[in-house]
């Protein structure tokens, strides 16, 4: 395929057609508009994503336009220039991990199942028979914000004024036109954060209820902690992570429902499949479209030879409809199960999301009583307006009538 747009509409609208003519003609694709190279096999991207010795994560360390856009960036970014937690490369990004994965142990993420289904209920509270309902601001933009909080140990009184000091933060890292004005805020607030963090650890240093800050804050086995800098940064990480993917797990998963009435009445019927239809989900339109990575020495991928510095797009959502590990891809099944269901979404090795099983969490609490109370659900729209990014697909509205 000698031209490949992913801004344009139809692609923004449907990506998969074209990904998959780029699979069949040039799986390995080198991409002049975006001076990288694009897999779109699911056997390549498994083979970048879980080699952290050849495929780094620190976009920094890439050559060409994007390494310099990533330098640009930490070089004003209110949070220095180290990166956040999830392009860290070993051995920060190994210590880093035995750190936070404490927090997010079985034991800690199934507790907080109990809240979450209270959380999405009472933003389900609002959707009535026959009235429009609109989704994504409803429930699916606020439920992980406030999970994050309660994963917090925050409470209201402070829950959204910790989320817009870590957003306020985020943009100012991300966006290289933003405002002097923009900056001085993003400093105040890195301030205003920094000092939150510090006095809440310490107010409850002697409480028995072991909310993530504490269990960051103290020593492991090894005796090692997070530093007040790498929480600051890591919850930051959090609410940006935790947030966008999950909200659009909720819409695309919807969504797809609300396209496939037939499977939508067997979860119905079947709640037991809610498991299998979230992995279905998460693998026929991914939140989460393609994983970057920096090649760390010269070498070859399906027979392309790339250099160190290249920078790699691991075209997940494509993988995720390779033929070749998933019979039939391009169609909705959520009896699909076992090797049928080994999406890439949450990424693989070294990196996947810590957050999966949060994020499972709260799509079943959200799918479950929806489709109890409502035996119809409708799209309110003849078409979505989606974000114009490579990286995440989702709409940024899902207006429905509900039956």
């Amino acid at each position: 395929m000698a031209f490949f747009n992913p801004f344009r509409p139809s692609y923004l609208e449907n990506p998969y057609p074209a990904l998959h003519r780029l699979r069949a003609e040039d799986p390995v694709f080198r991409s002049r508009e975006l001076d990288a190279w694009l897999l779109t096999r699911y056997e390549d991207c498994l083979e970048v994503l879980r080699d952290d010795d050849r495929f780094v994560s620190d976009g920094a360390r890439a050559g060409g336009g994007f390494g310099e856009h990533v330098r640009g960036l930490r070089a004003r970014s209110p949070l220095g220039e180290d990166p956040l937690f999830g392009q860290t490369d070993p051995p920060v990004h190994t210590r880093l991990r035995a750190i936070i994965n404490r927090a997010f142990t079985p034991r800690v993420v199934e507790a907080e199942r109990p809240a979450i289904e209270r959380e999405a209920e009472a933003l389900l509270s609002g959707a009535e028979p026959g009235q429009p309902f609109e989704f994504m601001a409803a429930v699916a933009e606020r439920l992980p914000v406030h999970v994050i909080g309660d994963l917090l140990g925050l409470n209201d009184d402070n829950r959204d004024e910790v989320r817009r000091w870590a957003m306020t933060i985020m943009f100012a890292a991300s966006d290289e036109k933003a405002s002097a004005a923009a900056r001085r805020d993003a400093v105040e607030a890195k301030e205003h954060l920094q000092a939150f963090l510090v006095r809440f650890a310490e107010e409850y240093a002697g409480e028995a209820d072991r909310r993530l800050i504490r269990i960051l804050l103290e020593a492991g086995e090894q005796g090692d902690r997070l530093s007040p800098e790498e929480l600051l940064s890591f919850t930051v990480f959090l609410y940006t992570a935790g947030n966008g993917p999950t909200a659009l797990l909720l819409a695309n998963g919807l969504n797809a429902l609300v396209q496939h009435p037939e499977q939508a009445a067997l979860l119905r019927n079947e709640p037991s499949l809610m498991g299998d239809a979230i992995d279905e989900m998460l693998r026929w339109d991914s939140p989460t479209q393609a994983l970057v990575r920096v090649v760390a020495q010269d070498t070859t991928i399906g027979g392309r030879v790339m250099k160190a510095g290249d920078t790699i797009f691991a075209m997940v959502g494509a993988a995720n409809r390779d033929p070749a590990v998933f019979p039939d891809p391009d169609r909705f099944d959520i009896t699909r199960s076992g090797g049928e269901t080994r999406h890439l979404s949450f990424g693989y090795g070294p990196h996947f999301c810590l957050g999966a099983p949060l994020a499972r969490i709260e799509a079943a609490a959200v799918f479950r009583p929806m489709l109890e109370r409502f035996p119809s659900m409708y799209l309110a729209t003849t078409k979505l307006e989606r974000a114009d990014t490579l990286l995440m697909r989702g709409p940024r509205r899902l207006p429905l009538v509900l039956g």
